[in-house]
């Protein structure tokens, strides 16, 4: 890695805290996405149907099945006082 001509930083600059760069560093941000695919029609109907206020995507993931039911309810309280419809 050390006789490396160039890096190729997989970042952008503006998401990042300033900090110096060597002179073969190049931030490449978003080299790895792909295009946009168009929502499925159930989504789109629910985007659509949110008025000015939007919509609001929360997922867990896996930690899910950790959750108590305690905090489960504490979560659904707080994101059912938002005016974004939640999804």
């Amino acid at each position: 890695m050390r006789k490396a001509d160039l890096w190729l930083i997989r970042t952008f600059w503006d998401l990042e805290f300033p900090r110096p760069l060597l002179p073969n560093y190049v931030l490449v941000g978003g080299l790895h996405c792909k295009p946009a695919k168009a929502l499925p029609k159930e989504m789109e109907d629910f985007v659509q149907s949110s008025g000015e206020n939007g919509v609001v995507v929360f997922s867990l993931g896996s930690m899910v099945s950790n959750m108590t039911e305690d905090r489960a309810n504490v979560i659904a309280s707080a994101l059912a006082k938002i005016p974004q419809k939640v999804s």
